[in-house]
């Protein structure tokens, strides 16, 4: 039985000292696949405390373009809770093809009262604004 237990430990001691004359990988890691595909992961409304996803009722968007062809956001929200909030919220314009329109908006920040409906509104910058996205988070 002592042999055994040696001639394993042995082998074990043998194979982590070949790995060791390897050089370490420096390189980029190359990811993994995401297991949900847009876009299922990729809502346009983000709220990215993962907490206050059951507090906040979100009702349908209204979306117009402007007279300018710039795209005007306003989203509805309501806090279900009995707590004051203090949040941050942006909005994120896309083009036709996916691509983020630059300049983003910065972060601004909206208190929310008890049980209080709240509108989040946003206007691209240019007409090549074709979607957006809505980020929430708590407030710093």
């Amino acid at each position: 039985m002592h042999k055994t237990i040696l001639a394993c430990s042995l082998v074990a001691a043998a194979l982590a000292l070949t790995g060791c004359n390897e050089p370490m990988y420096t390189g980029p890691s190359p990811g993994l696949g995401d297991p949900y595909p847009a876009p299922i992961n990729d809502p346009q409304i983000a709220v990215l405390a993962p907490e206050l996803q059951p507090w906040l009722g979100f009702q349908p968007a209204r979306v117009t373009r402007t007279e300018t062809g710039t795209m005007s956001v306003e989203v509805p929200m309501r806090n279900l809770t009995y707590e004051d909030y203090q949040l941050d919220y942006r909005f994120i314009f896309f083009d036709e093809n996916d691509m983020t329109l630059t300049p983003t908006m910065g972060w601004a920040h909206k208190p929310v009262k008890s049980k209080e409906t709240v509108r989040f509104t946003a206007r691209s910058l240019t007409p090549d604004a074709y979607n957006y996205r809505l980020e929430i988070k708590w407030a710093r």
